[in-house]
């Protein structure tokens, strides 16, 4: 399989989280679990979802090294096969260095990248369009934009959206905000929605429990967390479904049974608890909620979910 355009675009793509090793009881230098990682990659091409992401904001792409992320990108390429699709996590706050690292991931494969805003420096509306457009025009690569403020602090206006997506290379967006009806992104979101309907152009949901709500927009599918659970994944996809049909009554009875595993998935920051998920230690400085004490509850909260609702994860137990 292979994305060549956003119409090649729809459905459900896991941000896959990448487990390591116990070598390193410091958190500072684990090696990667391959092995483990194979495991996940096959349980979520079994379960049908239609691409997976390495390395981008679960996949612990602000801590692991340079090697690690290309390294990984290259093993996810690999392992997959062409079973599913691949978006490489591929953004960075400085153009320079995420040019760089496109074009070390179009030598592994030619892939779409998610790209990104600027955190920490947070660019102005006119630095994040020139920022899209030398990624795109200077590497030749498919750029998906991930617009999430919440963490970078760096939001990407729907004027600027718009402009963006006449650019050939520009296929999408993941707009992880909160644009529900009565949400302080609505607006903007359907400004981006109108704007590029009818265009060679994919909104995507970064939220997990707004999969319904982004595909009544004309949205084509979600960039999920959660779905690294294939049992979650698995809902995600007859949600999906059940909009494509038209039958938004059914998507929202699907988006509401995947209300336990999105709370489970975001009880605190993530990728916090895919490391107890996939019994997997986490890079400082994140927690580790498998041994930290001030995350009982939410240890609780996971352990149960595996022991009820998804017992696809007690084979990393």
């Amino acid at each position: 399989m292979a994305i060549r355009s956003a119409s090649d675009i729809h459905g459900v793509y896991v941000a896959l989280f990448t487990p390591l090793r116990e070598d390193d009881p410091k958190r500072l230098r684990n090696s990667i679990d391959y092995d483990k990682a194979a495991k996940m990659i096959d349980d979520l091409v079994a379960v049908g979802v239609q691409g997976i992401i390495p390395v981008g904001t679960t996949g612990q792409s602000a801590t692991v090294s340079h090697r690690q992320h290309l390294d990984f990108i290259k093993f996810a390429v690999e392992h997959v096969d062409g079973r599913v699709d691949v978006i490489a996590g591929a953004g960075s706050n400085c153009t320079r260095e995420s040019i760089e690292m496109i074009e070390e991931v179009e030598k592994i494969a030619e892939v779409p990248v998610l790209c990104v805003t600027g955190y920490y420096n947070n660019p102005t509306q006119e630095g994040i369009r020139e920022h899209f457009r030398t990624l795109a025009r200077e590497t030749g690569a498919k750029i998906v934009m991930y617009n999430v403020p919440g963490r970078t602090a760096s939001y990407i206006a729907p004027e600027t959206v718009l402009e963006l997506a006449e650019e050939p290379n520009v296929i999408g967006l993941k707009q992880a905000v909160n644009f529900k009806p009565g949400g302080d992104r609505r607006d903007d979101t359907l400004k981006i929605a109108e704007g590029t309907r009818g265009k060679d152009f994919a909104l995507l949901t970064g939220e997990d429990d707004a999969i319904v709500d982004v595909m009544e927009l004309g949205g084509r599918g979600v960039v999920t967390a959660t779905g690294n659970i294939p049992e979650a994944a698995a809902l995600m996809l007859k949600t999906v479904e059940a909009c494509e049909k038209g039958d938004w009554q059914r998507g929202r009875e699907l988006q509401r049974e995947l209300e336990p595993f999105v709370k489970a998935t975001f009880c605190c920051k993530n990728p916090i608890p895919m490391g107890l998920f996939f019994n997997s230690p986490l890079f400082q400085p994140m927690s580790d909620i498998r041994s930290c004490a001030l995350f009982a509850n939410q240890k609780a909260q996971c352990q149960e979910l595996i022991d009820t609702l998804a017992p696809s994860l007690r084979q990393y137990r």
